[in-house]
């Protein structure tokens, strides 16, 4: 999905929601349930001001303080709040399109909800021609259509990506948040920029899935027993 958002005045301050296996690509859309007191304050106070929420990782070892603020991977994902189900009770259903890479400078803000001054991060493809980048996609879509068939009778189920509206950027967040990769994996996607590098990553994990695992890679993406080359 090819967003039309304009941040030319985006403050550079953003609310951060962290979650511990979530994991928000631009140009995807991640719908959530918010029900903790301090995140409803900050819903509020989101659709009060720029309607914009920066989605984090928590780091392991998150549960000994998750009341508090355990620590957080220092890229996120901005996104733009596209639609808002309140609750009589004070929940909410959101639906959150991301927008950007960005990189958290500085937490601003610990409570009651963090606050966090950040960098937006710009993809990169200086490095590649026209061609290159035709090429690269067209690679990608295939594969990728070959997962789709030889995971048709499984219970993973992958969405359906076209061709169309696509640019390669946005084709590798597409697939990032489609695959159901490991969680560090996800993170390593998200932290990088550089489109050529990104579509390397996700053409090696393809591939590796297409050649190696069967369905269990997904049932158990931490398992310890996995071959490393699905956890890097």
């Amino acid at each position: 999905m090819r967003n039309h958002f304009s941040l030319k005045n985006f403050s550079g301050r953003l609310p951060i929601f962290p979650l511990p296996k979530v994991v928000h690509f631009p140009n995807t859309m991640l719908p959530l349930h918010i029900f903790e007191k301090r995140y409803q304050r900050m819903l509020s106070d989101a659709l009060e001001g720029e309607r914009l929420i920066g989605m984090a990782v928590l780091k392991p070892g998150w549960e000994q303080n998750y009341a508090g603020n355990p620590e957080i991977y220092p890229m996120a994902c901005l996104g733009t709040i596209l639609k808002h189900e309140p609750m009589h009770d004070g929940r909410s259903n959101i639906l959150l399109l991301g927008l950007k890479r960005v990189r958290i400078k500085e937490i601003i803000k610990p409570l009651p909800y963090r606050t966090a001054s950040v960098e937006i991060l710009e993809d990169t493809a200086d490095n590649m021609t026209k061609e290159e980048r035709i090429k690269i996609k067209k690679d990608l879509l295939e594969t990728y259509s070959e997962m789709v068939i030889e995971y048709a009778d499984s219970k993973q189920q992958f969405p359906t990506l076209s061709n169309a509206g696509f640019n390669l950027a946005e084709l590798t967040d597409a697939l990032s948040a489609s695959l159901g990769l490991p969680i560090p994996v996800q993170i390593r996607l998200l932290e990088e920029s550089d489109v050529l590098k990104r579509s390397a990553i996700l053409k090696q994990k393809m591939e590796a899935l297409l050649k190696r695992c069967g369905p269990r890679i997904f049932s158990a993406p931490t398992d310890p027993n996995l071959p490393e080359i699905y956890l890097n």
